[in-house]
C-alpha cells in the first residue's frame, strides 16, 4: 500500500526532513517544539532506583536534541526501499549516538578538561547537520534521493558494503 503513494510519501517527508533541518539552524522554532516538563522532586541518589530515575530525566531532557535528527532518519529509513536498508541507518545511528557516550565514561577526567573547546564547535556542527537534512529533505521532495544515493556508492564504493 505504500508504494502506491511513494510520491506523496517522499513529498511529506522530504519536508518533514527540511523542517528538522530548518530547527537544527534555529531558523524555524515552533513553540510547541520548545516546551519542556521538569519535574521538581528531589530523587535520594546511590541506589537502583535513583540511577534508573536519572536515566528517565536525562533521555526525557535531551528528546529534543536528538528528536529531529532521528526523525529525519526514521523518515528516510520508512522511504527506503528495503526494511534491510532502514534498520542498517537506525544501527549506525544508534552506534554514533551511544558511541561518544561510552568513549566519555571512558574518559571522563581529560574530557572534563577539554569540555570548554568542544563547546565551540558545537555551534559549527549544529549548522553542518541542518545543512545536510536540508539538502537530504531537498533531494526527497525532487525525487533526486536515488540519484544521489547511486552517485555516493560511485564514489565512495566502501559504502556499499555497509548494511
Amino acid at each position: 500500500m505504500l508504494i502506491s503513494y511513494r510520491y506523496e510519501l517522499n513529498v511529506v517527508g522530504g519536508a518533514i526532513v527540511i523542517g528538522f533541518g530548518l530547527f537544527t539552524l534555529g531558523l524555524l522554532r515552533p513553540s510547541w517544539l520548545q516546551r519542556e516538563l521538569r519535574p521538581d522532586a528531589a530523587f535520594a541518589g546511590g541506589r537502583p532506583g535513583g540511577a534508573y530515575l536519572l536515566g528517565m530525566a536525562f533521555a526525557f531532557s535531551w528528546s529534543p536534541c536528538i528528536g529531529p535528527i532521528l526523525g529525519s532518519i526514521l523518515t528516510v529509513g520508512a522511504a527506503s526501499a528495503t526494511v534491510g536498508k532502514g534498520v542498517a541507518l537506525l544501527a549506525i545511528y544508534s552506534l554514533g549516538l551511544g558511541d561518544p557516550f561510552v568513549i566519555a565514561a571512558a574518559f571522563t577526567d581529560r574530557l572534563l578538561a577539554k569540555l570548554k573547546s568542544i563547546g565551540r564547535v558545537g555551534r559549527g556542527l549544529l549548522v553542518v547537520a541542518g545543512s545536510v537534512m536540508i539538502f537530504m529533505g531537498g533531494a526527497m521532495l525532487t525525487g533526486q534521493l536515488s540519484a544521489f544515493s547511486h552517485w555516493l556508492l560511485n564514489t565512495f564504493p566502501l559504502l556499499a558494503t555497509i548494511g
